[in-house]
C-alpha cells in the first residue's frame, strides 16, 4: 500500500482488520505524511544504509524508511499486526519484522544480520512508556549502530536537550551529541495522546564501556544521597581516597559533576 500515513488509508487499515490501537503498548498511529517524510529525511538515509526500526506498527514509517535505505530490520511487539503488515508492506522485499520484545532481541546479532551494509542506525516512533530503557539500550551497545532518529514525548526530548543531568544523559555526552530536529503536535495522530511530540537525533561517534555505565548509574543510585553514599557499594573504603584523588568534595551530588568528572573517576578508580 502507497502513502499509509494518509489518514484515510490509515482508517481503511484499522476498518479492514477491525484493529483498536493498544493502550498497553502505546500505540497512537501518526497521520500526516509530512512528518512521516520528515522523520525518514533526518536519518540521512541510502541503499548502503540498513535501518532498524522498533514498533512498525501499521507500516506508515516502515514504507518511508524502505523506500530510502537498502534494508530496514523491524521490531514489533504485538502479534496482532502480522495480518495489517503483510498487507501494508506487501512487495517490499527490503523489510524484514521480527515479532519480538526489542528489549528482549539481542542487539548484536540483529546488527550482524545487517553486516553487509556500510552503515546502521535506528529509526522510530517510540512508545511513550518504555522510551528511555530503549534509548538506553542503544546508546550503551557496543553494536555498530552510529546513530538513533526517533521520535518521543516532547518533555523527554526538551530533557535530553537541555543542561538537566541523568545517568541518559551523561551516557549520551559521552558516545556522542543529541539535537532537537522538530516539532510533532499531538493532533496529528490517531487516536491523539495528552501531550505533544517531538524527533531528536542522537549520533554515536565511539562506545561507553560497561564500567563507566556502572559508575554513572551508580552514582545516580538515590537522587538525594551525596556522591560518596552513592558510591561507597561500589568502591567500599576506597570512596573518599578515590573522590579526594580526582578534587571531588564528598559531598557533591551526582547532577553536580560533568561527563569528564565520571571519566577522571572510573581512570582513578583503575590505580587504586
Amino acid at each position: 500500500m502507497e502513502n499509509i500515513a494518509k489518514k484515510s488509508n490509515t482508517e481503511f487499515i484499522l476498518n479492514t482488520f477491525n484493529l483498536k490501537p493498544s493502550k498497553k503498548y502505546g500505540q497512537n498511529f501518526l497521520v500526516d505524511p509530512g512528518i512521516i517524510q520528515s522523520i525518514a529525511d533526518h536519518a540521512s538515509l541510502d541503499k548502503e544504509t540498513a535501518v532498524i526500526e522498533i514498533g512498525p506498527g501499521i507500516g506508515a514509517l516502515t514504507e518511508q524508511l524502505s523506500n530510502k535505505a537498502g534494508k530496514v530490520l523491524c521490531f514489533e511487539i504485538d502479534e496482532r499486526l502480522k495480518e495489517v503488515l503483510s498487507f501494508s508492506l506487501e512487495g517490499r522485499d527490503n523489510v524484514e519484522i521480527i515479532f519480538q520484545d526489542f528489549m528482549k532481541a539481542d542487539l548484536e546479532e540483529a546488527c550482524n544480520k545487517l553486516k553487509d551494509y556500510k552503515d546502521i542506525c535506528v529509526v522510530t516512533n517510540l512508545p511513550y512508556y518504555i522510551t528511555s530503557k530503549i534509548i538506553t539500550k542503544i546508546v550503551s551497545s557496543s553494536t555498530p549502530i552510529n546513530r538513533l532518529v526517533a521520535m518521543v514525548q516532547k518533555e523527554v526530548a526538551l530533557k535530553l536537550c537541555s543542561e538537566e543531568k541523568s545517568p541518559l544523559k551523561m551516557m549520551i555526552d559521552y558516545v556522542g551529541d543529541v539535537q532537537y530536529e522538530l516539532n510533532v503536535p499531538r493532533h496529528v495522530f490517531m487516536p491523539a495522546p495528552h501531550v505533544d511530540s517531538a524527533v531528536i537525533s542522537i549520533h554515536k561517534e565511539r562506545v561507553i564501556s560497561q564500567e563507566l555505565i556502572d559508575l554513572i548509574e551508580a552514582s545516580y543510585t538515590a537522587k538525594r544521597k551525596t556522591l560518596y553514599n552513592n558510591l561507597k557499594p561500589l568502591y567500599h573504603d576506597q570512596t573518599k581516597e578515590l573522590l579526594e584523588s580526582c578534587g571531588i568534595p564528598a559531598n557533591k551530588r551526582a547532577e553536580e559533576l560533568n561527563i569528564d568528572d565520571y571519566i577522571r573517576l572510573l581512570e582513578r578508580s583503575h590505580t587504586l
